[in-house]
């Protein structure tokens, strides 16, 4: 793909010699006009000097026009820059280098600020000035008035490119910011639907393990039953109950006991596989959900879980109850937490008496 600044801008508006002449035929500019310009030369170009200074005295007469041009250096270009212009106008050249000029003329005049109230303006004075010009010196009374039309269609010719490339400026700072607005609008709903996954996560997770909310567990307990029963698969459920777990809080302060919570919940991902689903239904009680898992393989994530806990986590002793569900018979979800929650309270049940005697 070939970048606009390695193309002219006769190049990136399309314009040929084609064009060219098509254009002139619009604006009516023949051959003759052509001649009558470059006869006209030798009686203008003396008068350069005059004819920017005229030119630019007028212009600066505009409170507006003169803040455009700021300072002496611009002034000094501009004088130059109109000088060659006035030069090209009766040339009797006016081909593709020509028209590249007339382009760039009304590109530069889109960057510096220049409005086409003012461009038009300008034009309107130079034709002006020239046209006493030529009334003046012109000896050939016959000719001055057809001197006049022909310039008046190259300048209006002129315009017209002029303004081909101020319309394509202007409407590439449009795109440009139409983009820059579509991009931020991208990031908007990009950050939006960011916002509204941690929103998701945060309405579904505990805050403080990570793990599941009861009412996320719910859901997914119902449908991992249902899931069950189609395929006529095992599923596993273990309630686990930290043992104590207030006297960790009294003694050592809710910072440590927050912290046995996390470690628990650590413990428990660390023993599961990605499928296997873990809640916190509050305080301190947990509950996993162990597809495709019998009672053998229940009991071997326990011992897994128990091992990882007691590596990490000295302090914090849990008692568990496991319900194991199908393939035969699928308690509802409630049944199965209950059945969960009673196995584990006489699990604790246990450890207390052995820590009596």
């Amino acid at each position: 793909m070939t970048r606009k600044t390695e193309e002219s801008l006769l190049q990136q508006l399309r314009i040929d010699d084609i064009e060219i002449a098509r254009r002139k035929d619009l604006f009516g500019f023949r051959p003759s006009d052509a001649a009558l310009l470059t006869y006209a030369r030798n009686y203008v170009l003396p008068e350069l000097d005059s004819i920017v200074e005229e030119f630019y005295r007028r212009q600066t007469a505009v409170e507006d026009i003169a803040l455009i041009i700021g300072d002496s250096g611009t002034m000094r270009r501009l004088r130059i820059a109109q000088r060659r212009y006035v030069d090209d106008l009766f040339s009797g050249v006016y081909d593709e280098e020509y028209v590249n000029n007339r382009l760039r003329i009304g590109l530069v005049h889109k960057r510096i600020g220049v409005e086409p109230k003012y461009y038009l303006s300008a034009v309107s004075s130079l034709k002006e000035v020239l046209h006493g010009v030529i009334e003046a010196r012109v000896p050939d009374a016959a000719r001055v008035s057809k001197i006049k039309e022909a310039l008046d269609k190259l300048l209006y010719w002129d315009t017209a490119f002029v303004f081909d490339t101020y319309i394509r400026s202007m409407l590439s700072e449009i795109e440009a910011a139409k983009e820059a607005a579509l991009r931020y609008a991208r990031s908007l709903e990009q950050r939006a639907a960011e916002r509204t996954r941690e929103l998701e996560v945060l309405s579904r997770h505990d805050a403080l393990t990570g793990a599941l909310n009861r009412h996320a567990f719910a859901e997914a307990l119902h449908r991992e039953i249902t899931r069950a029963k189609r395929a006529a698969a095992p599923l596993a459920l273990l309630y686990i109950d930290i043992d104590n777990f207030k006297a960790i809080n009294d003694a050592q302060g809710h910072q440590r006991g927050d912290e046995v919570l996390r470690l628990i919940s650590k413990s428990l991902k660390d023993a599961s596989r990605e499928i296997d689903i873990i809640a916190r239904l509050g305080g301190d009680e947990f509950c996993v959900v162990l597809p495709d898992v019998d009672e053998e393989g229940a009991n071997a994530y326990r011992n897994r879980f128990v091992s990882k806990l007691a590596s990490c986590c000295e302090d914090a002793a849990v008692s568990i109850g496991i319900c194991v569900a199908g393939p035969d018979e699928y308690p509802e979800p409630d049944a199965m937490i209950s059945a969960a929650d009673s196995r584990m309270y006489n699990e604790k049940s246990r450890h207390h008496e052995r820590e009596e005697t």
